[in-house]
């Protein structure tokens, strides 16, 4: 059986087609044997498709696969073991043991038959399990001084060649934890790879619920960004059942800002904003994703802690800057103002 591994540094690619080469793997009577390594040179699933060819690989063992590459494979009768998590090393020890599987290394916990791998290719229970290092005790967080987790001042960057640094190893046991974190990163890589195209954010967010195969997209708006959101509902509706719920529902008001011979808006402005309440009537009618669209800044938190479902932020509310809070951080008005205030508050 020979089976064919799109590779990252030393680990498997979290894409099948974006990995700097495929490592061609024999297994023989459980004796797993490197076999050879060939360049993946354009990244694309046509270039895939010929290494996998050429070499006569049965089986692809990957991370991520879309379904268009997956049904392309089928067709040409390659096997495909997929959602694969870890190091070379730890994937050939899994052939050679026969523990490996679709999903192997997502689970937090271990598998009973697992062996762990560890530097100088020793094994041992229960410090790393299917390329994942256990999270440290809250003793031994404490010991991290804050200034290492700065990821700004990091100068060596292992992580953009496909590689953990020590802080990442410290706190997490990777990036997927669950299937259905796997299928939204899968998702998001699918829709940040795309090349043929460029998508603004609102077509993202159509592409990635129609991956996602969501039906029921609730938008938590703001009063004051009415108008965008009735357009963005519109355009959403021809996708999917949607559910806009305003910021002000519940209607309760303010004492300390409400007066009766207040102008209309200013009325509007004294009905205090209700994020919990949008997060009750959106789980309350089962929505699949939770669009937030100029939810005020702290109010957006509550509402994404309240909601039972995934939370976007599409279009995000700043007043002075006509909706592009970004455009603070290349102002020099802005970044001036940011000096001075520092500056008074030390």
């Amino acid at each position: 059986m020979r089976y064919g591994i799109p590779i990252l540094g030393d680990r498997v690619a979290p894409r099948c087609t974006f990995a700097d080469s495929v490592l061609l793997v024999v297994l023989r009577r459980n004796k797993a044997k490197r076999e050879n390594q060939v360049t993946l040179a354009h990244h694309s699933l046509a270039d895939l498709v010929d290494i996998l060819s050429e070499y006569r690989v049965d089986t692809l063992i990957c991370g991520g696969i879309s379904r268009e590459s997956r049904d392309f494979l089928d067709s040409r009768d390659v096997a495909i073991i997929d959602n694969v998590v870890g190091t070379v090393d730890e994937l050939i020890t899994a052939l050679r043991t026969g523990t490996l599987c679709s999903g192997f290394g997502l689970e937090s916990t271990p598998s009973p038959h697992s062996e762990s791998v560890v530097e100088g290719g020793n094994t041992e229970t229960g410090k790393r399990q299917n390329g994942f290092s256990n999270s440290l005790t809250n003793k031994e967080m404490n010991r991290i001084p804050d200034r290492e987790a700065d990821c700004l001042a990091c100068t060596d960057q292992v992580c953009l060649r496909g590689h953990s640094c020590q802080l990442s190893g410290s706190f997490n046991s990777g990036p997927v934890v669950d299937r259905e974190t796997a299928r939204m990163l899968e998702a998001s890589l699918d829709i940040s790879s795309e090349r043929e195209r460029t998508l603004c954010r609102l077509s993202e967010l159509i592409y990635f619920c129609l991956e996602m195969r969501y039906q029921r997209i609730g938008v938590a708006f703001c009063e004051d960004l009415r108008e965008p959101a009735e357009i963005l509902v519109r355009v959403l509706r021809r996708f999917f059942d949607v559910f806009p719920v305003s910021c002000k529902i519940g209607g309760k008001s303010d004492p300390a800002t409400s007066s009766g011979d207040a102008f209309p808006d200013e009325k509007r402005r004294a009905v205090v904003c209700n994020p919990r309440g949008q997060a009750e009537v959106l789980n309350n009618l089962d929505t699949d994703l939770n669009v937030i669209v100029g939810i005020c800044m702290g109010a957006d938190c509550v509402f994404t802690q309240a909601s039972e479902s995934p939370v976007s932020t599409l279009f995000v509310k700043d007043r002075s800057l006509a909706n592009n809070p970004i455009g603070a951080v290349y102002s020099d008005y802005y970044l001036k103002e940011a000096v001075q205030t520092s500056a008074r508050t030390k």
